[in-house]
């Protein structure tokens, strides 16, 4: 899938969306996304990775663990900041980079 095009459907809800590199893969910065969780909406920025990461399809990082019943948070560096992810797989990375980020944002529902 054509990075831009993602990158341009994602920017339609999160004006505020960024694409970063590493090597030649492109990660997504979403900051302050809000997020509802079953203990109400948490406000934090997130690191979409719409490809495959430490033994994950695909992942999304958050700049905070958030609280509840999501297993086996993990700490990650990524682009010189900590980041934090749930064990949370099989969300292939061959469909819209919008549909990877709701499926991973189902998980707080």
């Amino acid at each position: 899938m054509n990075p831009e095009a993602q990158m341009n459907r994602i920017r339609a809800v999160y004006p505020d969306a960024v694409a970063l590199l590493e090597g030649s893969l492109t990660f997504v910065f979403l900051p302050a996304l809000l997020i509802a969780t079953g203990h109400g909406p948490v406000d934090l920025d997130a690191l979409l990775c719409p490809h495959a990461h430490s033994g994950y399809t695909t992942r999304l990082f958050l700049s905070a663990v958030v609280p509840g019943p999501l297993p086996n948070w993990t700490e990650h560096t990524l682009f010189n900041k900590k980041w934090y992810t749930w064990s949370w797989n099989n969300i292939v990375a061959d469909q819209a980079w919008m549909s990877i980020l709701a499926n991973h944002l189902a998980a707080f529902r």
